[in-house]
């Protein structure tokens, strides 16, 4: 996958060659046996989620744990569009731990993104906030695809560093 993001066509379909089976067992093991049959559908949103946001994989770390939480949530997405699915919530899956609603969540990613430069923190905020693809982002910053793998990758471990340091940062009592 680190030389599919560098432009590597070839890396890039055989990295998702090696992939499949994985996240085809993956799939099977998320879904109850009377929903076995979404599997591929779930394998094929998983595929689809992969290529939009294969930006945001932080290459540095890796590569199956990030797909295996896509994999998963789109196991339950697949469950809770079926009729008559049996309720599975989230909560109850072992590595899925449920975030505490926080109240000031928006205002601590505003703050966090206020350490950016306006360009890295409009950028960010389009692409994970706002969800917008590749194709949009490239448009709207002029940037090739390539220049935008990298720019959100860079902007992203900035924002990561600035977490970091703030959550290090303790004060005096």
């Amino acid at each position: 996958m680190r030389k599919a993001l560098e432009g590597d066509r070839r890396a890039y379909a055989a990295c998702l060659q090696l992939l499949v089976p994985r996240m085809r067992a993956m799939a099977s093991r998320d879904l109850p046996a009377q929903h076995a049959h979404l599997a591929e559908d779930v394998v094929q949103e998983a595929l689809l989620s992969i290529h939009l946001k294969r930006g945001s994989w932080d290459p540095e770390r890796p590569l199956l744990p990030w797909v295996r939480v896509i994999v998963k949530h789109k196991a339950i997405d697949a469950l809770r569009k079926t009729p008559n699915a049996p309720h599975d919530p989230v909560e109850d899956h072992v590595g899925l731990d449920a975030p505490a609603v926080d109240p000031l969540a928006g205002l601590h990613i505003e703050q966090a993104l206020a350490r950016l430069s306006a360009r890295d923190a409009a950028l960010v905020r389009e692409h994970a906030i706002g969800g917008a693809d590749p194709e949009t982002l490239s448009k709207d910053f002029d940037l090739s695809p390539g220049a935008l793998r990298v720019a959100l990758h860079r902007a992203l471990r900035r924002l990561a560093e600035a977490a970091r340091k703030e959550e290090e940062w303790t004060p005096m009592s």
